[in-house]
């Protein structure tokens, strides 16, 4: 160490000093691009999650309910027709669904599924007779009924189907 410090070349040589350190901070403008990119992102996944948990409540609510029906009911066709049209109250205006009776409210109930459900009209059918349904009947009925929940709702706004008009009715419309 001593010669070192006797040596002149030695001598003219200065401590090394590490640069500065470089910041983080303040970010490229590309990494705030993706980063407004992903909180954007994040939010609207955030919100659109939320309303179709909203959207959806009337759904969930109708499946519960209809779980609940005790097949040995007597008047289970009504109720399963009451709850189909309380769901179908969820999410469309009340001068679209409430006022459907008889053939125009199938005719309803089949516009809102991808395939026509004959049976659950032959059972819907089946609260205006004497007898009620068999166990088995309401079992198949509270089963068909869930499958068009799950299928149909959430409701969209689709154009009603009006029951036809008798000729009474349509010579009216012409006057």
């Amino acid at each position: 160490m001593q010669a070192a410090a006797t040596n002149p070349a030695l001598q003219a040589l200065k401590d090394i000093h590490t640069p500065a350190v470089v910041e983080s901070w303040p970010i490229a403008p590309g990494y705030w691009l993706i980063l407004l990119v992903l909180v954007s992102a994040l939010l609207f996944t955030v919100i659109w999650l939320k309303r179709r948990h909203q959207r959806s409540a009337a759904k969930r609510a109708a499946l519960m309910e209809l779980e609940r029906l005790d097949i040995h009911n007597t008047n289970i066709c009504v109720e399963i027709n009451t709850l189909i049209k309380r769901a179908a109250l969820s999410y469309l205006p009340r001068e679209d669904v409430a006022g459907l009776e008889g053939q125009a409210w199938y005719a309803w109930i089949n516009s809102q599924v991808k395939q026509a459900l004959p049976e659950l009209q032959k059972l819907l059918d089946r609260r205006y007779q004497r007898e009620p349904l068999t166990p088995d009947e309401a079992q198949r009925l509270k089963q068909i009924t869930a499958n068009w929940l799950k299928e149909a709702l959430p409701l969209a706004h689709k154009k009603s189907v009006q029951p036809p008009l008798s000729h009474k009715q349509g010579q009216e419309l012409k006057c």
